[in-house]
């Protein structure tokens, strides 16, 4: 019996590989913005992803092939498959952010637990991580109010002034807030596109990634067993949940480093490190250089 050929998993895409050099934001113009040559074919992104269209129509592959047209606002969480199909004469921009960032909404943003169950319980103002293939059309005010935020967004990163990361959070605040809007106004009861275990557990370790973690503790959490939850994430992913941890504890160790004069031993644990050395070389082999160089770099 003849086994149907293996899919290849999609290519894996991080905001560093986006150009964010250790911010969590970054923002992409298109056309004519730095984006980095992907290889084609479909894509998983480790942030989310907002696509803010001002011009011209495209094609797209989330879920299913969809146009994309001027207008448009399409949110893509971390970890679902995407695809630019045909580009055509859309103008806009990416906005590309780690979720970890939504913690400065406050805790309402993150999923919380069922009791009794261990199932994630995501709340409606939390559509922006889980509702997965969701298209927003604002009306004019609102509209002209998320282009300008994003335009603002764009040249804080882009002119790196004094206060940029200050600044640039600032004007994130004020777009994440416009969106949610919208979509407690307009799009309160509208069904979920995405979801399933891969989503539930990528929810859980947005939640708790903080914290000691392992794979054992999210199987446990999604109700599943660690094995089939570890296939399953392989496969829609392109990741297994120990990179998935690994990519959100380290941009939240790059924001700490950067940000606060907090010792390295101090930094692993606050970051879900039990062990400082541990950490040591999981920073060192994702970014080629210890926390400490990477400090002087950066703050330099």
């Amino acid at each position: 019996m003849n086994r149907p050929p293996q899919r290849s998993p999609p290519h894996v895409v991080t905001l560093e590989e986006m150009g964010a050099g250790g911010l969590p934001l970054r923002v992409i113009r298109i056309p004519g913005g730095h984006v980095p040559v992907i290889p084609p074919g479909p894509l998983v992104s480790t942030f989310f992803m907002i696509f803010v269209m001002t011009a011209g129509r495209g094609r797209a592959r989330l879920m299913e092939p969809l146009e994309v047209h001027g207008g448009d606002i399409h949110l893509v969480p971390p970890g679902m498959e995407h695809q630019p199909l045909d580009m055509g004469n859309l103008e806009g921009w990416i906005v590309g952010f780690d979720p970890l960032l939504l913690r400065s909404l406050g805790p309402e943003w993150l999923p919380a637990l069922h009791r009794g169950t261990g199932k994630t319980q995501s709340p409606p103002t939390r559509s922006l991580f889980v509702r997965g293939l969701l298209r927003l059309r604002p009306g004019q005010p609102r509209w002209r109010r998320v282009v300008h935020q994003v335009a603002a967004l764009e040249a804080e990163l882009r002119e790196a002034r004094w206060g940029v990361e200050n600044a640039a959070h600032a004007w994130f605040v004020l777009l994440v807030t416009e969106l949610l809007r919208e979509l407690q106004e307009r799009a309160p009861l509208a069904p979920s596109m995405s979801g399933g275990l891969v989503h539930e557990a990528l929810a859980f370790i947005e939640a708790h990634c903080l914290q000691p973690l392992s794979l054992q503790d999210v199987a446990a959490a999604v109700g599943c067993t660690p094995s089939h939850l570890a296939n399953v994430f392989r496969e829609e992913t392109g990741l297994t949940v120990g990179d998935w941890l690994r990519e959100h504890r380290m941009a939240e160790s790059r924001r700490r480093l950067r940000e606060t004069g907090a010792s390295i031993e101090s930094i692993a644990s606050q970051v879900g490190y039990t062990d400082v050395t541990h950490f040591i070389r999981t920073f060192r082999r994702v970014h080629g250089v210890t926390p400490r160089a990477w400090r002087e770099q950066h703050r330099r």
